[in-house]
């Protein structure tokens, strides 16, 4: 690979030295996406050294866990000669995971393609800290069950891909007493004891959700039965014996197709027990 040099005072040999002191991985591909080059940075954070790398794709740095959608969308823009920038996941000469922030630009000259020239800066810390703020997103801080949000998430996934799926809803009944009674630290303990009795019924099976309040919800297979007995069996043991609350449930796609009305089915049977389920 030939640089033009346009300081005369700098010889080919400097140029090579000055860019491995950057510190980011610095990648150069021919317009074949064969590697010509990478710096002491890329070698020490992906292990491979030049000689290793020279002559091959970046597709040696993928895995089992890099994201096809990602591949594709790099394939897309290099067979256009396009650069772009993206989030990816590698992995280093010893197997380990990384995340990297990746920019690639092409070099023409005299509009024909010549290089893609690639740099990449570890994004693992960074990505790690993203995604445990989008964990906290989804989770309810009191029970650490998902969240009214990861609720909506889930079960317009299930309906959208036409899964077979059962919704149960339950709603504490006389809850306010409680914390008047005996206090709110009481009520939280109480929040706590139903969505851990929840998880602990249905872990093997379904999804359990804080959807506010003390309101909950387990999200199942269609085929489970019994959910709604079940339900009420984990729960009337809390409190003393004297919990007291309402459960019901509705099934897609056999009863609805539709998530507002898997909802409304779900609710209004769960208030129609309202009163057989009163202790």
């Amino acid at each position: 690979m030939k640089v033009e040099n346009t300081h005369p005072e700098m010889d080919q040999r400097h140029l090579w030295r000055i860019l491995d002191l950057v510190d980011v991985g610095l990648l150069i591909t021919d317009a074949s996406r064969r590697i010509l080059y990478v710096n002491s940075t890329f070698t020490r954070e992906c292990g491979y050294t030049l000689d290793e790398m020279r002559g091959r794709s970046c597709a040696v740095l993928q895995g089992p866990e890099t994201d096809p959608r990602d591949v594709q969308v790099m394939r897309e823009a290099l067979n256009c000669g396009e650069g772009f920038s993206r989030v990816v996941l590698n992995y280093r000469k010893d197997g380990g995971v990384l995340h990297y922030r990746v920019k690639v630009n092409p070099v023409y000259d005299n509009g024909e393609l010549q290089y893609f020239v690639g740099v990449q800066e570890d994004y693992t810390e960074t990505y790690e800290v993203l995604q445990r703020l989008e964990r906290w997103a989804y989770v309810d801080s009191l029970t650490g069950l998902r969240n009214r949000r990861a609720f909506d998430k889930a079960i317009e996934e299930a309906i959208e891909d036409g899964r077979h799926v059962q919704l149960v809803l339950l709603d504490l009944n006389d809850f306010k007493t409680v914390n008047d009674q005996q206090g709110h630290q009481a009520g939280d303990a109480l929040l706590v004891a139903v969505g851990e009795a929840l998880t602990t019924t249905f872990q093997q099976r379904g999804l359990v959700f804080r959807l506010g309040g003390d309101e909950f919800a387990v999200l199942l297979p269609g085929d489970e039965v019994s959910a709604v007995e079940r339900t009420h069996d984990a729960l009337e043991i809390l409190n003393g014996g004297n919990l007291r609350m309402a459960v019901g449930s509705a099934c897609a796609p056999d009863e609805t197709q539709t998530v507002a009305e898997l909802f409304r089915l779900a609710d209004a049977r769960m208030y129609v027990r309202k009163s057989s389920y009163a202790r």
